[in-house]
């Protein structure tokens, strides 16, 4: 099976309208359907999908909340000793194409799945990051509170821009049974810890306790249990500018050579662990040369630390992200000292660590 597996629903055809910018508009806002409904609802659309997967990965499934179709899947097959990623939004080049709802950005999240140690089907050790890519609107857990970025161990529901998400891991067909009901009764109680509850000025709310059991207090590593799925909140790329990009502890230098620029971004611990936009948009991180270079994306690439690995995830460019220009394109690149990107078609990225 490829890496990624996508399958388009109510009636989305790629190409098929314009890459507009995503506008503000007043909002005329149907009844919220539940999320058990709407799962329920769609669950024939994408159940034999997920059961064919016998080895491990994560599907992301789709459904409008307004009318309760199934709008599309995407399933991530996990590698050994490799990150897997993919990008939801409503650019053609996203691995999930949404294009119902305009609230949703061009390139809205970004998924990341950790590699894994085997295999073997059924291996249930799946562990993947939701990312905001630092848009308007983010994204919402199941109970309506605000979010940037999530860290997973087992299954999340979530609501995004008038889509319901759900974040299943696969490898177990069993996982999957004929009744629909049975199917939502099976996906373990989500148990939510707070990483940004260290961060008292961070730009979410704080999350209430009350969610949190066993394992220990908010704020702390919870322990592993299958019948649970343990979600942590945390930063997404970060609400600020390159004036805080040094935060923290210095971890390295990012140097960026285009057409008619060349300049070096000092970026810290802390910003680098809640990930670094790079493009030509107001939103992204990085230096001002990069707004004039027309072959970059105006949400190109994002830079991030993931443990002990250095990751560039391109966000759904339309020209793509090369390993030495040569290499073909890929979603996710693993960095070391010696690593060069070609962003775009004119445009390097070198990283070095610093120490």
């Amino acid at each position: 099976m490829k890496t990624l597996g996508v399958e388009l629903w109510a009636d989305q055809a790629r190409g098929g309208k314009q890459n507009n910018p995503t506008v503000v508009r007043p909002a005329t806002l149907a009844p919220t359907r539940g999320l058990r409904e709407l799962f329920v609802g769609a669950y024939a659309k994408f159940v034999e999908r997920c059961r064919e997967v016998e080895e491990p990965g994560l599907a992301i499934i789709a459904v409008e909340e307004r009318t309760g179709r199934a709008a599309g899947l995407v399933r991530l097959c996990a590698r050994v000793e490799r990150h897997v990623g993919a990008i939801i939004g409503r650019h053609d080049e996203c691995d999930l194409y949404l294009s119902s709802n305009d609230r949703l950005a061009l390139r809205h999240l970004a998924v990341i799945l950790d590699p894994v140690t085997s295999w073997r089907a059924g291996d249930k050790g799946v562990r993947f990051r939701i990312l905001d890519l630092r848009t308007t609107e983010g994204f919402t857990d199941e109970d309506g509170r605000s979010l940037r970025g999530l860290r997973c161990e087992g299954p999340a529901v979530l609501r995004c821009a008038g889509h319901a998400l759900f974040a299943v891991p696969l490898g177990d067909p069993s996982d999957w049974p004929v009744s629909a009901e049975d199917a939502w009764a099976c996906l373990p109680e989500r148990v939510y810890f707070d990483e940004v509850d260290q961060f008292p000025r961070g730009s979410l709310p704080r999350m209430p306790a009350s969610r949190a059991a066993g394992g220990g207090p908010v704020g702390t590593s919870p322990s592993i249990d299958l019948r649970r799925s343990v979600i942590t909140r945390t930063h997404g790329p970060r609400d600020s500018g390159i004036g805080n990009l040094e935060a923290g502890d210095l971890a390295g230098t990012l140097e960026l050579i285009g057409p008619k620029f060349r300049e070096t971004i000092r970026i810290g611990h802390e910003a680098l662990r809640d990930g670094v936009l790079l493009g030509r948009y107001a939103r992204c991180d990085g230096a001002g040369g990069l707004a004039d270079d027309a072959t970059l994306s105006r949400v190109h690439a994002l830079l991030i630390q993931i443990d002990d690995t250095m990751l560039v995830v391109d966000t759904a460019s339309s020209n793509g992200t090369w390993e030495g220009g040569e290499k073909p394109r890929s979603r996710v690149f693993a960095l070391d000292g010696n690593t060069e990107l070609l962003l775009g078609k004119t445009t390097l990225a070198r990283w070095r660590w610093l120490g």
